[in-house]
C-alpha cells in the first residue's frame, strides 16, 4: 500500500522541535537522577527524544518540559510538568542512545493546550516561511 493511503492515526499534529526536557522514573532509586535531553519531536499528545539509558515501555514517567517564548502575545518561557508512559524505546546505533516515545496521561488541560497552541503557532510560522521563500 502507497504510503500516501494509509491513515493518520495520530489525533494531533507532530511537529520536529528541539525542546529541554527532563524524564524520571516514577518510582526510582535513591541513586537514580532524572534524564535530561531534548525533545526530538512533540504533538499535544506525547513526545520523543534520544535518552542514554534503555526505558522498558509501559514504564511511569514524569516529565518536565520547556516551551519557549512564542506567539504575538510575547509568552514567556512555560514550564510544562505531567506524567506519561513510556509507548516505546528503542536503540539508535548511529549514536549508541535509545528513542524515547512517551505519551501524555497526566497533564492539566491548560498545559494540554499551551503544548497544542505552541505547535499551531510553529505550523503557522513554517507555512509563513514556505511561502516567503517561493518566488
Amino acid at each position: 500500500m502507497p504510503k500516501s493511503a494509509v491513515k493518520e492515526r495520530r489525533r494531533s499534529p507532530r511537529i520536529d522541535s528541539r525542546l529541554a526536557l527532563q524524564v524520571e522514573h516514577v518510582v526510582r532509586s535513591a541513586t537514580e537522577r532524572p534524564m535530561t535531553t531534548e525533545s526530538s519531536n512533540v504533538s499535544g499528545g506525547g513526545i520523543s527524544c534520544q535518552v542514554r539509558s534503555y526505558v522498558e515501555p509501559t514504564t511511569k514517567v514524569g516529565m518536565t518540559l520547556l516551551l519557549p517564548s512564542f506567539g504575538r502575545k510575547g509568552l514567556k518561557t512555560q514550564v510544562v510538568t505531567c506524567g506519561g508512559v513510556v509507548v516505546r524505546c528503542v536503540p539508535d546505533h548511529a549514536n549508541g542512545e535509545y528513542e524515547l516515545a512517551c505519551t501524555f496521561t497526566d497533564i492539566k488541560k491548560e498545559d494540554r493546550a499551551l503544548i497544542q497552541e505552541y505547535i499551531d503557532w510553529r505550523l503557522m510560522q513554517d507555512l509563513v516561511d514556505e511561502r516567503l521563500s517561493q518566488p
